[in-house]
């Protein structure tokens, strides 16, 4: 059954590696220090859910690296509704700051690989969303230069190289691309403990207008006594569904709400649909609601349509066990 389940994900073909990238949410994120690199000390409870980011890798004769990156034709369907379907989507950056071209050619000058790829990546994942679609794409393209190579280089390895691009980016190497999907990160976000715990129906929505983390971060204040995550993975690994926080933790949600009104009416408009329990993502401007099952989703996220809120996506965690059930 694993093996059925990691093709969804990864497929190897006779002349490429194609693999799909899928966001995650923050179920919970607190802040617990400074540290003497500049990033903070945090402990977050991560997810990956069914947004996904198609990325595909062949191997190339010559050391030339290409990246073919646009938005999927949907989603630009969707934002199109819009007079300025960017302030939905984001931007993609170009090439040489990419964080997939970043990824592969890192991984190329750090295994002296003589080869070079041709990486196509189409993007449903809205960018500045704190849904990670950059750091999914960039773990993504670490797994199939890997393999498009055949480099052989283990999981840790693998790890290492991601930790020095981002620190959402070792969270999808260990869980979101083939492990449960569930994972405890704390460090900087690099230190990763993967647990299994229930399947989850949710609501994703991209409001107007992205956030940048690094603006985001300056504004934020570490707390005196931060809470722990303790409950929400009890929670999680929990068959009741009542047990689930409806108030989620996200320390930068104040100062995200500081830079965007948007966030206020989203979650007005979420305690108005009844959901389990609702929060941003990340460091925002994304945000989400937790749904009893997939047909609660469904209402809520026509609601939310129906409101002109921003890009919705009903959406399921995934890894392979929430993929089994």
């Amino acid at each position: 059954m694993i093996g059925k389940v990691a093709r969804m994900f990864l497929q190897r073909l006779a002349s490429k590696v194609s693999v799909l990238a899928p966001a995650k949410i923050n179920l919970f994120l607190e802040l617990l220090g400074k540290r003497p690199d500049g990033f903070h000390e945090l402990e977050t409870v991560m997810v990956a859910v069914s947004l996904f980011d198609q990325l595909e890798v062949t191997p190339q004769t010559t050391p030339h690296i290409e990246l073919d990156c646009a938005w999927q034709l949907g989603q630009i369907a969707q934002a199109s509704q819009w007079p300025d379907p960017s302030q939905f989507l984001g931007d993609l950056p170009p090439t040489e700051s990419n964080l997939v071209y970043r990824a592969v050619k890192l991984l190329q000058t750090e295994e002296n690989v003589s080869q070079g790829a041709r990486i196509v990546l189409r993007k449903r994942i809205p960018s500045a969303s704190g849904f990670g679609g950059a750091s999914s794409d960039a773990a993504a393209a670490l797994v199939a230069a890997n393999l498009a190579w055949n480099l052989g280089c283990p999981i840790q390895r693998l790890s290492e190289l991601a930790a020095s691009l981002g620190s959402d980016i070792p969270f999808f190497l260990h869980a979101g691309q083939l492990g449960s999907g569930q994972a405890v990160a704390t460090g900087r976000g690099e230190k990763i403990a993967t647990f299994e715990g229930k399947r989850l129906d949710l609501v994703l929505v991209r409001p107007a207008g992205g956030l940048s983390t690094p603006e985001v971060f300056r504004r934020c204040r570490i707390p005196e006594t931060p809470e722990s995550a303790k409950a929400m993975v009890a929670a999680l690994q929990s068959d009741q569904q009542a047990s689930m926080p409806r108030q989620l933790t996200n320390r930068l949600c104040l100062p995200a709400r500081e830079l965007s009104p948007r966030i206020d009416r989203l979650a007005t408009l979420c305690e108005q649909l009844d959901v389990v329990a609702h929060q941003m993502s990340g460091s925002g401007s994304g945000y989400f609601a937790i749904c009893r099952n997939r047909s609660h989703a469904q209402r809520v996220a026509a609601r939310l349509h129906a409101a002109n809120v921003g890009m919705v996506f009903p959406v399921t965690t995934c890894g392979m066990r929430a993929l089994r059930n």
